[in-house]
């Protein structure tokens, strides 16, 4: 299921956000949702949820919960742009990407994806570090 909020051309107020993040600390940010997606495997049972929010200065978070049986991976990125490079924050640590860097990664990571998907399978499977 894709989906797109409704009524985009409506100004909706920002709200604090906090993306829970099993590898650093949550990403916390006042934002909007622009847009969420959730897949469910019925080969492997896994459940993923895609959020994507953005805030009024532009920054972007993503925020990735993955959940099999008892198990879940919580992720959360924050993405600034500023000017030719993107600061990446992963709630452990920040890296500095010139821009045409980080848009290679991403259709690498795309192509990972789609290469996952001829084999029936959403994401790898890796026990959660989870302390709730």
């Amino acid at each position: 299921m894709n989906r797109t909020p409704q009524n985009m051309d409506q100004d909706i107020e920002p709200r604090p956000i906090s993306l829970p993040n099993d590898f650093g600390n949550p990403i916390a940010l006042t934002g909007t949702l622009v847009a969420e997606d959730i897949h469910f495997s019925t080969s492997t049972g896994l459940l993923t949820v895609e959020k994507i929010y953005k805030t009024p200065e532009g920054k972007i978070a993503y925020g990735i919960i993955a959940a099999s049986g008892e198990s879940r991976e919580r992720r959360a990125y924050m993405l600034d742009e500023q000017g030719d490079t993107v600061l990446a924050d992963n709630g452990s640590f920040v890296v500095e990407f010139p821009v045409n860097d980080m848009f290679e990664l991403l259709a690498m990571a795309l192509q990972a994806e789609d290469a996952r998907k001829t084999i029936g399978e959403h994401a790898l499977i890796r026990p959660a570090v989870n302390e709730d």
